[in-house]
């Protein structure tokens, strides 16, 4: 390996020519913004590709950045590369999406216009596509792969916890990875693209239900010009797009472990209704009362936070018709905890917010999977989606 001007590493070996004819045209997707000093060492390395036979096609989809990236890619006059300004939307993701869109190859490579991905690898994601992959990653985790020192702990770190957050949509080893390839065939399966940040390659691995996935080991360059993405608000971001990628691959199981967790949360909330309610009320009327208004209130909180998140997709009208539903769907529980907690409480047995604990956890122990089940079939209906 050298270092070329950038700082970044290049094979100084010949770059590896295309084995045949049907394996030689790419369509390369670069997602671009506030990138323009790091297009023109990135469209040499690409050059020599070129150079060794293989049939490229450049797509640039930039974000408005107004750098000289358009007077840049104008000055080339290649017919090969090719400029989508996007003057409306933003965002690494949709931006991938639209160069998708746009290739006109049945091979599809997307990489960082950063100089972190190495051009030199593409010769790889096309064998591993030719063999079989349905999906290629290149990635720094398999043996082979690297990434530049002074990359820190806590970049590291961060790189460690969203791999494992991936876990449950894929086994590869460097799910982050941007630098991703893909058959057009492949692309055209996607379902219900919804990406949030910068991950677009998890996304596309779930959506196109992905199973064969092959990873290339590269050596991941420190970016040598603009500033790096990984913010706070990425890190945000990350989480919502796990989130929103469980409910489309776990859709049951994502509704219920909230609805499971918000019941017991609502125990919770119960017992401290009934801790502050019963000394406050208690001299202007009875204990039955005072335990139902507790109860009540406690069905409010599940209710609200049910709607939120085991049943996302309820929209924001019937909000009243689904709450009388859901009142009464839960009755039979209802009337078990409100009878625990009466009769544990009624001779001073033991101290109201006690009984009252023991009513709820007996009551949500009887009810939860009937609740869920009846509530996600009655009141919280959803189209279904083709398995």
């Amino acid at each position: 390996m050298e270092i070329d001007e950038t700082g970044s590493q290049v094979s100084n070996g010949p770059v590896q020519p295309p084995s045949g004819e049907g394996r030689r045209s790419v369509s390369i997707i670069v997602p671009t913004y506030q990138e323009g000093e790091s297009l023109p060492p990135l469209i040499e390395r690409l050059d020599r590709l070129r150079s060794a036979g293989w049939d490229l096609e450049v797509l640039i989809v930039d974000d408005n950045s107004r750098d000289g990236t358009e007077e840049f890619i104008e000055s080339l006059e290649a017919a090969w590369i090719r400029l989508i300004v996007r003057q409306d939307d933003r965002g690494l993701s949709t931006a991938v999406m639209k160069g998708l869109e746009e290739a006109s190859h049945d091979l599809l490579v997307v990489m960082d216009a950063d100089l972190s991905h190495p051009p030199e690898s593409i010769p790889a994601f096309v064998e591993a596509l030719s063999d079989g992959a349905e999906f290629v990653i290149g990635s720094r985790y398999v043996p082979g792969g690297s990434t530049e020192d002074g990359w820190g702990y806590l970049r590291w770190v961060n790189s460690k916890v969203a791999t494992v957050m991936a876990r449950p949509f894929t086994r590869v080893k460097d799910p982050m990875s941007g630098f991703l390839g893909l058959r057009r065939d492949t692309w055209l399966r996607a379902e219900d693209l919804d990406p949030i940040g910068y991950k677009i390659g998890l996304e596309l691995i779930v959506k196109c239900r992905c199973t064969k996935v092959a990873e290339v080991p590269i050596h991941f360059s420190t970016r040598r010009h603009g500033e790096s993405k990984l913010t706070l608000k990425v890190q945000k971001d990350y989480l919502k797009h796990i989130i929103r990628l469980a409910r489309w691959k776990y859709p049951e199981r994502s509704s219920f472990i909230p609805f499971a967790v918000v019941g017991a949360m609502g125990i919770g909330v119960y017992v401290a209704l009934l801790a502050v309610l019963v000394p406050l009320l208690s001299s202007v009327m009875g204990k039955p009362w005072i335990i139902a208004i507790a109860i009540l209130l406690t069905m409010c909180f599940n209710f609200i936070l049910d709607r939120k998140l085991a049943f996302w997709w309820a929209g924001k009208e019937r909000v009243a018709t689904q709450f009388v539903g859901f009142v009464a769907i839960c009755t039979v529980p209802v009337l078990v905890n409100f009878w625990v907690t009466t009769s544990f409480s009624a001779d001073d047995q033991m101290v109201t917010p006690l009984a009252g604990m023991i009513g709820a956890a007996v009551g949500s122990v009887l009810g939860v999977l009937f609740n869920w089940s009846v509530s996600r079939l009655l009141l919280f209906s959803r189209p279904r989606r083709d398995a």
